[in-house]
């Protein structure tokens, strides 16, 4: 518990030093040749992923609340597969750790209720999350990976930063 402290102020501690820039965060950035962090089950011994882009929106977004960052990383990714499978584990947690904190909500909705794009095994969703007096719309990516799983992709965190003070 210590350390998850530790690496959370560290994250924080970035994330405050980087409030000007546009923080993206994605999966497209393995680092060749690096060690992928151990692959774990979830939690709940699921299979990553989700079978549906809509479904994959709405248990990532609930695996941000629980603070769960294995069931996080279970379902983000790319068409290659799980990130955890792709980077290193301190990028990992890191990456996770600061989607958690900018992603914490009280409640969501889809603004829209289908994707607003659906394009080459990838599906665009806008969502609304609120925290407290805070509303801000985000899109999120998700793409089919293997195994024609669902995996949450890339998520805009530019209009989430109010939501992470």
């Amino acid at each position: 518990m210590r350390v998850m402290h530790r690496v959370l102020g560290l994250a924080m501690s970035g994330l405050m030093l980087n409030a000007c820039v546009r923080q993206a965060v994605a999966t497209e950035t393995s680092i060749p040749g690096a060690p992928a962090a151990p692959s774990v089950r979830p939690s709940d011994g699921r299979p990553a992923g989700a079978t549906t882009g809509r479904s994959v929106v709405v248990d990532f977004l609930a695996a941000v609340n629980a603070q769960d960052l294995q069931q996080m990383a279970a379902m983000w990714g790319n068409a290659k597969g799980l990130a955890r499978e792709q980077l290193k584990r301190e990028e990992l947690e890191k990456r996770l750790i600061i989607m958690q904190c900018l992603m914490q909500h009280d409640t969501m909705r889809f603004a829209e209720e289908r994707p607003r794009l659906s394009t080459g095994g990838r599906q665009e969703y806008l969502v609304e999350l609120k925290k407290g007096n805070v509303t801000a719309q985000t899109s999120i990516m998700t793409v089919a990976g293997p195994g024609g799983r669902w995996l949450v992709e890339d998520v805009d965190v530019t209009k989430l930063r109010e939501f992470c003070r």
